[in-house]
């Protein structure tokens, strides 16, 4: 029902902002502009077609209400950023396709040892570890099974254990993929999403950095991990009471049953710890004195590689590289044809509404008039920016929010002196901190229907654990994000000025 109401209130909410009266000092384009992030933004809240489907409308909208030319504006669908993700996306798969991901997930989890709350804690730190480099709802999918297992087994000896951690350990699993994904560049689509809007945005900003963003999301993850772990084993269930130690036979079985690391295993974590190697060092890095030379120094012009060059390169490898079996390569073109290729497209979507907005006046318009926040503090802005985008998220797609919110506010915080990383990295950070309902994230709703959870469950947990995101992500802001991405806190950086 809200669909088919959304299908309609888009194209509605489109021809009465754009055929409404000129509005003092925004540019026709620019009305036409906002117009169509409109359409795109009920679309994308009621789920009137699928979120790909509805990141085309630039391409459509645009050009015929003259806004802006259409190669302009199909130029962003093939940004820079789309291609790291997409090289991110290839190598992803093929750790999935030659299971060495369930691999890796077994070995952490054997790793915690055998209490109720180990196991919980196991669980989760396999589960953000894999979720940073793999999507996060192919990473709760492939640790959905494993933990269904777990919790299987009890139900056979112990229910009341059973009850006491089928819930918590669901919880778990949707949670740590979802906070796992904030580490890399890679790990979910906003991250890249914030990295693209800079770059178009701000062309004068200097370039983030595969390294830098690590620096500041996985403080975040090291952080959180343990903190929702601990809300979930000692005060969402009665889990840190239970002295029982659990019998880890079945895990040594599930490993057991996988064999010896086949050279399909070993040649695709080679290919992924030499992809990781690559990124984190392409650039000189800054240890305070010390200066660590990146790779692409040796090349005769450095600026022209970028983290999509790495990702492709190895993406690329994977199908040259023989998986020793059956004359199979490690990766095929049927493999990849199971990509999630609509994740791409809505990126793309982003890019375009981002540009549409900086070119046609409708930013500096926004800007103009959202000063109202010069007078608040640094503090208070970054406060404010987590707590709504961690609650809006709850009720809208991580990746279409941030789409929407990027050129929004880069346009407010150069209309209030601001220096837009301040708002725009924890608006990024906090869209991907949804908690408390099934349609919060993706994890959210693939753990919601094991049957395991009740809607009310999940939002007494999650509306503490969205608190305790807010405070995390603000902290973060001011003792780690400010140094390493050089954000000034008392005025607009020169290259925001441009």
């Amino acid at each position: 029902m809200v669909g088919r109401l959304g299908l309609l209130a888009g194209p509605l909410a489109f021809l009465a902002i754009g055929l409404a009266p000129a509005v003092d000092g925004l540019p026709t384009a620019g009305q036409w502009t906002a117009a169509t992030g409109a359409w795109m933004a009920i679309w994308w809240l009621t789920e009137a077609l699928p979120p790909a489907a509805t990141a085309l409308l630039p391409v459509v909208l645009l050009p015929l209400t003259g806004a802006m030319q259409a190669d302009d504006i199909t130029r962003p669908y093939a940004s820079e950023t789309n291609f790291l993700f997409l090289g991110g996306l290839i190598i992803a798969t093929a750790v999935e396709r030659w299971n060495l991901h369930r691999r890796m997930a077994l070995w952490i989890i054997a790793s915690f040892g055998s209490s109720p709350a180990g196991i919980v804690l196991g669980f989760m730190v396999a589960t953000a570890a894999i979720s940073a480099w793999i999507s996060n709802a192919a990473t709760t999918m492939m640790m959905l099974p494993i933990a269904t297992a777990v919790i299987a087994q009890f139900g056979r000896t112990d229910p009341g254990l059973e009850r006491d951690l089928a819930a918590p350990l669901m919880l778990a699993v949707a949670h740590a993929a979802t906070i796992g994904g904030l580490a890399t560049i890679v790990g979910t689509p906003p991250n890249a999403i914030f990295v693209g809007a800079m770059a178009r945005i701000f062309p004068q900003a200097p370039p983030v950095g595969f390294l830098q963003w690590m620096l500041v999301g996985t403080p975040v993850a090291l952080v959180l991990v343990p903190l929702t772990w601990l809300y979930l084993v000692r005060v969402a269930s009665p889990l840190w009471k239970r002295s029982l130690r659990i019998d880890g036979a079945m895990m040594r079985e599930q490993r057991a049953a996988l064999g010896a690391m086949s050279t399909a295993e070993k040649r695709v974590l080679a290919v992924f710890a030499v992809t990781a190697f690559l990124w984190m060092f392409r650039t000189p890095i800054d240890m305070g004195g010390l200066i660590v030379p990146g790779w692409s120094q040796l090349l005769p012009l450095p600026a022209r590689v970028g983290d999509s060059t790495v990702a492709i390169a190895m993406a690329l490898l994977l199908f040259v590289l023989p998986s020793g079996q059956n004359g199979q390569r490690l990766m095929d073109w049927a493999s990849a044809t199971r990509l999630p290729w609509g994740v791409l497209i809505l990126l793309g979507g982003g890019f375009a509404l981002a540009d549409a907005t900086r070119v046609t006046g409708l930013a500096q318009w926004i800007g103009s008039n959202l000063g109202g926040m010069a007078g608040i503090s640094a503090l208070a802005k970054v406060f404010l920016v987590c707590l709504s985008i961690t609650f809006l998220t709850e009720v809208m797609t991580n990746t279409a929010l941030v789409s929407i919110m990027m050129p929004i506010i880069a346009s407010s915080a150069a209309a209030t002196g601001t220096d837009p990383i301040l708002l725009m990295l924890p608006c990024t950070l906090s869209a991907s901190l949804g908690f408390m309902l099934p349609s919060g994230t993706a994890p959210n709703a693939i753990v919601f229907s094991t049957g395991y959870l009740s809607v009310a469950y999940m939002a007494r947990v999650g509306f503490a654990l969205n608190v305790l995101s807010v405070l995390v992500v603000t902290a973060v802001m001011f003792t780690i994000a400010q140094p390493v991405f050089q954000i000034s806190l008392d005025a607009a950086p020169a290259w925001s000025l441009h």
